[in-house]
């Protein structure tokens, strides 16, 4: 039996604090917040870039929902995602760092019929680095599931454009 144990979010992608780790996510399920591993840098360009450039750190936690599952239909824009004709809330693609000073790497704009195994990660907050940047992962990239256990509500939201 694995032992549930608290991490520290500090990223733009879901509320700053505390979430709980509780093991095994399966099966899966859209919205359900997770703990991934990073995707690899080698093969995802926007990673690589995001750990260049010190966009989040590497040794950070990676709490994401799950946006979109095997089967689904995901259409990705620059005004955002939709996962099988329904929009996901915030999840415009900045194509700028705050203040526009850099130009940010998104996974090509289209239509994507997840295959098994492949989920759609999303993240909500201002400047959140998902699966719009980097695409799909595999399924085995999800780790564990998370809970929020002591959050500041609204907080993904705090960095605005110029920051």
């Amino acid at each position: 039996m694995q032992r549930e144990h608290l991490v520290l979010n500090l990223s733009t992608c879901e509320p700053l604090g505390l979430y709980q780790l509780i093991g095994n996510p399966y099966p899966l399920h859209d919205g359900e917040l997770v703990k991934v591993e990073l995707p690899d840098p080698i093969t995802h360009p926007a990673v690589a870039e995001g750990l260049r450039d010190h966009w989040f750190p590497e040794n950070q936690p990676w709490i994401k929902q799950v946006g979109a599952l095997p089967g689904q239909t995901v259409t990705l824009s620059r005004q955002g995602v939709w996962v099988d004709g329904r929009y996901l809330p915030n999840s415009h693609v900045d194509r700028r760092t705050p203040g526009g000073r850099d130009a940010i790497l998104h996974y090509p704009f289209g239509t994507y019929h997840l295959k098994n195994g492949q989920v759609w990660l999303y993240a909500p907050g201002n400047y959140a680095f998902d699966s719009s940047y980097y695409g799909p992962v595999s399924q085995g990239h999800i780790l564990q599931a998370a809970h929020p256990y002591w959050t500041i509500p609204g907080s993904q939201y705090w960095l605005r454009k110029g920051d």
